[in-house]
């Protein structure tokens, strides 16, 4: 058993042949034994949504057979039988990520996703050796790739790439999407969000609705986009979002992952404190502890704030510069360990956080900052939130307080969030009001 901690290891052959690791391989299972021909899956940031789809890619993947078989020895998927294991490498794959996307400006970001499509373009360049190929096709194919293809050309990229990979190969191709909303909440912070949204509107619906040369797919994100109808002509699509039982295990870490984790490791003696400091979320109704700050534990041996660093959390600072004085103190209520009851709304939109209470902790919650405590058992839609955990709470008070206290010194800062921890609310508000006057 190798017991090298795989910190920022996307790539599954990679972790496979170096790294400890934490067999998920059951997702292959269940997507052979019957898939939604779209299926997206929303889950905060550093859960391993690029792993689980690199996994895919090695496992499914046609142009990586003759590379896949040892990974996949003795896990769930080749123990499940040989029915499964000959599904691998049986489909071309189309493998697209958009977690990089994040330009200021609209100009930078067309730039970058013409780059982005022309790399996509020289990873699959074997197919221009279809001699069944139409010239026409492959004319565009190379203006993709030479960084020349117009606007109009670059949203019909993925839909080419699919329509070649189809005839090259003879067999329907299975589409994996990471991050697709990367871009899009870039978009939203840089003010060029109608544009964006425009553009991957195209780009995607003309790859995932109505098309011949699609076996299926699966795409992961933080948030469901769904108003601005970027998927609403897409009847096709299964969301598995943090509220849905489907494939609830399969990102993150569960309870006997980390147990199983721990002892191996050597560190049964700190169950407690992981379960304290990153356990808390509720998938579903699976109980899942954040992987990112769980691998960073076993690999400094110390608890700590490890997400903080990673997670993109300057969607916090926007959200309480956009909260009103009510938001403000419900958020610190749930710093004293409170729960906020709301109705919750999946198909939200950006614009609609400043305006909209649903919006805001839907948001919250799919990024990962609060988690469901119980739903209503009489009201749909109706659920409790909380604080998942004692990292997440450290994240809380110190982005609340940098937003409440921007400008203090270090000293009046610590003073503040000690009050704040404490839960001695009329020694922090006196010391904010006199600090602020």
């Amino acid at each position: 058993m190798n017991k090298n901690m795989p910190i920022g290891i996307d790539d599954f052959k990679e972790l496979r042949e170096g790294y400890y690791f934490v067999d998920k391989s059951r997702f292959i299972k269940q997507l052979i034994d019957g898939h939604s021909k779209v299926t997206l899956l929303t889950r905060p940031r550093r859960f391993g949504k690029t792993l689980t789809l690199s996994m895919l890619d090695w496992f499914f993947s046609l142009q990586k057979k003759e590379m896949s078989r040892h990974l996949f020895r003795d896990l769930d998927i080749e123990t499940a039988g040989e029915t499964y294991m000959e599904q691998r490498g049986g489909y071309p794959v189309l493998f697209v990520t958009f977690k990089d996307l994040k330009d200021l400006t609209w100009k930078q970001m067309v730039n970058s996703l013409r780059l982005l499509i022309s790399d996509w373009c020289v990873a699959n360049d074997k197919v221009m050796a279809c001699p069944a190929i139409d010239p026409e096709l492959k004319q565009r194919f190379l203006n993709l790739k030479r960084c020349q293809g117009n606007l109009s050309e670059m949203q019909r990229s993925l839909a080419l790439l699919m329509t070649l990979l189809k005839t090259a190969f003879g067999r329907p191709v299975i589409l994996l999407i990471d991050e697709y909303d990367t871009p899009i909440q870039q978009a939203w912070e840089g003010g060029f969000y109608k544009e964006c949204i425009t553009f991957m509107k195209q780009l995607l619906g003309s790859a995932l609705k109505g098309n011949e040369n699609l076996h299926f797919s699966i795409m992961t994100g933080v948030l469901r986009i769904a108003k601005e109808s970027i998927f609403s002509d897409l009847n096709n699509l299964d969301v598995c979002s943090v509220m849905s039982d489907n494939y609830a295990d399969i990102i993150g870490f569960t309870a006997a992952e980390v147990k199983k984790m721990a002892y191996d490791l050597g560190k049964k003696d700190a169950l407690d404190d992981i379960k304290t400091w990153y356990d808390g979320y509720r998938f579903g109704h699976c109980e899942i502890y954040n992987p990112w700050s769980v691998i960073n534990f076993f690999r400094n041996g110390q608890v700590g704030d490890y997400w903080v660093n990673t997670s993109g959390n300057g969607i916090l600072r926007i959200l309480l510069q956009r909260a009103d004085a009510e938001r403000t103190a419900s958020l610190q209520g749930l710093l004293q360990g409170n729960t906020e009851t709301v109705t919750l709304n999946e198909r939200v939109i950006y614009s609609d956080i400043g305006s909209d209470k649903s919006a805001l902790y839907t948001l919250l919650l799919t990024t990962g900052y609060l988690t469901i405590s119980q739903a209503s058992p009489i009201r749909r839609n109706r659920y409790e939130l909380r604080i998942p955990n004692k990292e997440i709470k450290d994240i809380y008070g110190r982005e609340i307080l940098n937003y409440l206290a921007q400008g203090l010194r270090a000293d009046n800062f610590d003073d503040l969030f000690d009050y704040l921890f404490r839960g001695d609310v009329e020694r922090f508000t006196q010391s904010l009001q006199h600090i602020l006057r």
